[in-house]
């Protein structure tokens, strides 16, 4: 939610994907009428192919996925060229050995992909030196 209340702030026009119809209603809600695209992605299993359509066939150029990279090949689907891709916590998990190739992709786009972990303060503080 935070992803997109920045968008709005920046005048971006965020397109928001979730298994909730009702999530999604309620992100709408947050925005002026028609700037928020939400795809329900149980509806559309192929949401890539729905947020191309959303930007035109553009793709999109920021995705920030806070699921992790189950949905890795999709989100490269839907991804403009020069993209980025931002992992903001892994509410899916992680598993290093089950990952996908995704540098062919990332290369042909010439996208970025980027991780952002965050970790409680009592651990930074045992962590630094």
């Amino acid at each position: 939610m935070f992803a997109l209340l920045i968008c709005l702030a920046a005048g971006i026009k965020p397109i928001i994907t979730s298994s909730s119809d009702r999530k999604l209603e309620i992100a709408q809600a947050l925005g002026p009428p028609g700037v928020v695209g939400a795809i329900n992605y149980r509806t559309y299993p192929n949401w890539e192919q729905e947020a191309r359509q959303m930007t035109g066939g553009r793709g999109v150029d920021i995705v920030v996925d806070n699921v992790g990279p189950t949905a890795i090949k999709q989100t490269l689907s839907s991804l403009a060229r020069r993209g980025l891709i931002s992992f903001v916590g892994f509410l899916a998990g992680f598993k290093m050995d089950e990952q996908p190739d995704v540098l062919g992709p990332l290369l042909v786009k010439n996208a970025v992909l980027r991780f952002v972990i965050s970790v409680p303060a009592q651990l930074l503080t045992t962590a630094a030196f």
